[in-house]
């Protein structure tokens, strides 16, 4: 941090209580910021599973998420058996300005963090309840895990080979994804506390965060009725992995099949051959089978660096080894030092660092994760003495009743995911966003319906059918300008004085070629927040490489994380790198504006995609420094879970994913599926045969019925779940509430993902379509800016303006 600088969060006060790894990363992006963060460490008799079973690694990489996801905290311990610490308790929730917590049902009770009850006792505290099925309802309470909410959400219908298991992505990502939004609707509802709107429920589920990156299966088969199929590389892909000379890269499809452009100049044409002729041309399987065989005899960064200098999008798929020595992570001074202990050793290990940069208000980033208890006096006398000041300043654009961005407006000039999630995640909580296209370059998802349908769909106004499109730009105004024109600039500059965010996602260079720097939009708006989501970073050796997700995340690598625990390395392929980057843009927006209200101050925010991605591979880069050796891929399972896995069951690509977490859960699991060794019980002993139950497992779940096995088994309180195929997905009743139908036009009403973000008080705003190209040109242009009508049209003959793109 540096020396004097404010800090977005300095002075509030968050209690974290009844954690799991979602409520802990959410509590974690506060501390960073600034949040005097406290965790409730809670007394129990039950041994951690990884303790119970003596399974050294699972330990390990228990210690190493507490590191990851607990540094910059404080902690106190309570015992809530006893009604003396059940009573602390409350007294700390009064005391706080936001409590986090993981808890639902009779857990809840026993903490205080039961949502009215808690409303009653705490009306001015915002709760942010982050949990995998909601507070209330007939899945409220249900175990989950990561690879069973990925099961559930259709992620892993789409992961792994055609003829071979689903297998899930790898990590711990759904967990980190809802941790953002939690942190995201935290800031929301404490900007409507501090403008005496009082305290509210701030619900994220996780299996909605799950449905929500789902934008290429959920919304796409809502769009063409066609599901992906389950491949790894194959012919006609968008992306493919390719093993080179010391390991792997990713490769686009576009980069795939420029033979000319890309693949003569690194390998010369002779080497090429006769695949000249079939430059820009699908791949075929000759095309790749001969490609593979070029790349094999190249080292990865070498593939990476001179494809990236010739504009293609290649990545090199980086181990968890790697990713600790990037050059564009050290020499940006990304990385933090954390001090240990390991068996009595002193250690210094390389963490992750901030998920993204906002100079003005500084990530907090070299604290170490708290021993339980270790507060508990300090704590005490500090939450409990009744000498805390009042706040100084509420914000001044908010009434108590207002969403907490109403009044608010953005420039919208990202394309794709990552950057229109986060403007539409502005949107849900009150922000007017307009959006800039041109009609010589529009959003490039806007003929994404083509992934799914081919190179060759012909639909009428394809740029207005693209199911990606229309799901990630609800709720915003659309214009187009072409800013390679300077009176358009012109234009442009005159909305951004009107404006109170910009939000852009280009290479670095863009914007400096187009003449919008910072100082430029600075001068147009003097207190404008401008956010900058760069895929490496707007420094460093690669900040002009072009990145999209296949790229950022196979050099954060989740790539090499993902995949068969005993295969080759396998793209994500629900590519989380964009709905992570648009969480956390918004999350660091809402910190800026929150600043902005409290100070008059606006200022810049960078989100390289690249860090706030390898913060979700944070715990396994400590592990593998602790273990000195890079953990084993994880599949479908859960460590020192046994059994944990993806399992056939009855009928035809039918698959129950399953977890038993520790004895109580085996003794369900034991009971259900029937025939289990006496000897089991033991989690020690399920350690020592671990292939045992697994065959056993395998056998017993191959005879039952996926769907009602897993219902079975959840009721029982044992995380479980079918794979669920997207058109699975759509016509599961008990997944409705996160969707929502919207009429727009040339494609009718299909449904779509709702906000990930659920508040009580100020609920976000209802997501409207998607704008066509242009729709609102005279409405901004016009209405807003004063261009006259004649102008327009003068504009819209020249080709500067206009609702059909020049080009598909």
């Amino acid at each position: 941090m540096t020396d004097g600088a404010a800090r977005a969060l300095e002075g509030v006060r968050v209690l974290e209580v009844g954690s799991d790894l979602a409520a802990s990363w959410c509590a974690r992006l506060l501390a960073g910021f600034g949040a005097d963060v406290v965790r409730v460490d809670l007394v129990t008799d039950t041994a951690e599973p990884h303790a119970a079973s003596g399974d050294h690694a699972a330990g390990i990489a228990a210690r190493a998420r507490r590191l990851h996801a607990d540094a910059g905290k404080r902690s106190v311990r309570i015992d809530a058996r006893q009604a003396r610490d059940r009573e602390r308790l409350r007294r700390l929730q009064e005391a706080a300005d936001l409590v986090v917590t993981a808890a639902v049902g009779a857990e809840a009770q026993t903490l205080g963090v039961e949502p009215r009850e808690f409303a009653a006792r705490c009306p001015g505290v915002p709760l942010v309840a982050i949990t995998p099925f909601g507070v209330t309802g007939l899945r409220a309470g249900e175990a989950a895990t990561d690879p069973t909410l990925m099961a559930m959400a259709g992620w892993m219908s789409v992961q792994g080979a055609s003829d071979g298991p689903p297998v899930g992505a790898g990590g711990d990502y759904v967990a980190h994804l809802s941790g953002a939004a939690g942190a995201l609707g935290a800031v929301a509802a404490l900007l409507v506390a501090e403008a005496g709107g009082g305290g509210q429920l701030v619900e994220v589920r996780a299996i909605d965060v799950a449905l929500g990156s789902t934008m290429f299966d959920a919304t796409g088969y809502a769009g063409t009725g066609r599901l992906r199929p389950r491949r790894t590389t194959e012919p006609g892909q968008s992306w493919a992995v390719f093993a080179t000379a010391d390991g792997h890269v990713s490769v686009s499809s576009s980069a795939a099949r420029a033979w000319v452009s890309l693949w003569a100049v690194v390998f010369g044409e002779q080497a090429v051959g006769d695949r000249l002729a079939r430059d820009g041309q699908p791949s075929d399987a000759e095309d790749l089978e001969r490609l593979a065989a070029l790349i094999a005899t190249r080292e990865k960064r070498e593939l990476m660096e001179l494809a990236q200098l010739l504009g293609h999008l290649v990545g090199e798929v980086a181990s968890l080894y790697d990713v600790l020595e990037l050059p564009q992570l050290t020499q940006r001074d990304w990385f933090v030092d954390i001090p240990t202990c390991e068996r009595g050793d002193r250690l210094v290990l390389r963490a992750a660092g901030a998920p993204v940069r906002i100079p003005h208000l500084p990530w907090a980033g070299g604290g170490v994760a708290p021993a339980p208890g270790a507060h508990d006096d300090a704590v005490d006398a500090e939450w409990q003495d009744g000498s805390r000041p009042a706040p100084t300043a509420t914000p001044a654009l908010l009434t108590a009743a207002s969403l907490p961005f109403a009044g608010l407006r953005v420039v919208d000039l990202t394309a794709g995911w990552a950057g229109p999630y986060t403007t539409q995640l502005l949107a849900d909580l009150g922000a007017e966003v307009v959006k800039v296209e041109s009609v010589g370059r529009t959003d490039w998802v806007r003929t994404a319906r083509r992934f799914f349908t081919g190179p060759d769909d012909v639909v009428e106004h394809l740029w207005e059918t693209s199911p990606m499109f229309n799901g990630v730009n609800e709720g915003k105004l659309g214009v187009t300008l072409d800013l390679t024109d300077a009176e358009c600039r012109g234009i442009l500059l005159r909305l951004v004085e009107s404006a109170d965010v910009l939000v852009e996602n280009f290479t670095p260079r863009v914007m400096r070629n187009l003449g919008l720097t910072d100082e430029v939009l600075r001068a147009a708006r003097h207190d404008l927040v401008i956010v900058s989501m760069p895929g490496m970073g707007r420094e460093g050796p690669w900040s002009d490489f072009r990145a999209t997700a296949l790229v950022t995340e196979a050099v954060a690598g989740v790539t090499s994380r993902c995949g068969y625990p005993d295969g080759v390395p396998q793209v994500v392929a629900q590519q989380h790198a964009d709905p992570n980057a648009g969480l956390v843009g918004a999350f660091a927006t809402a910190l800026a504006l929150r600043h902005r209200m409290l100070t008059g101050q606006g200022g810049c925010i960078e989100v390289a995609q690249l860090e706030a991605l390898v913060t979700h591979v944070g715990a396994e880069l400590l592990a593998t420094q602790l273990l000195g050796a890079v953990p084993p891929r994880r599949g479908s399972g859960v460590l020192g879970a046994q059994p944990s896995g993806c399992f056939a069951a009855a009928g035809d690509d039918e698959w129950i994913v399953l977890s038993a977490m520790d004895d109580a859960e085996w003794v369900a699991l034991a009971g259900i599926l029937g025939g289990a060794a006496p000897a089991w019980t033991d989690a020690e002993a399920r350690a020592a045969h671990a292939e045992e139950v697994t065959a056993w497992a395998a056998a017993r779940c191959a005879e039952r019925d996926a769907a009602a096995t897993a219902a079975e088994l959840r009721a029982a309180g044992v995380p479980a779940a079918r794979v669920a195929s997207a058109a699975d997905v759509l016509s599961d009743p008990l997944l409705a509430d996160a969707f929502h139908v919207v009429e727009r036009e040339w494609v009718g009403s299909w449904p779509y993902p709702s906000s990930p973000l659920r508040l009580s008080r100020t609920p976000c705003a209802p997501r409207t379509a998607a704008p066509t190209l242009g729709q609102h040109n005279a409405r901004v242009l016009g209405g807003l800016l004063g261009v006259s009508a004649e102008a327009l049209d003068a504009w819209e003959e020249k080709g500067l303006i206009g609702n059909r793109p020049r080009s598909l």
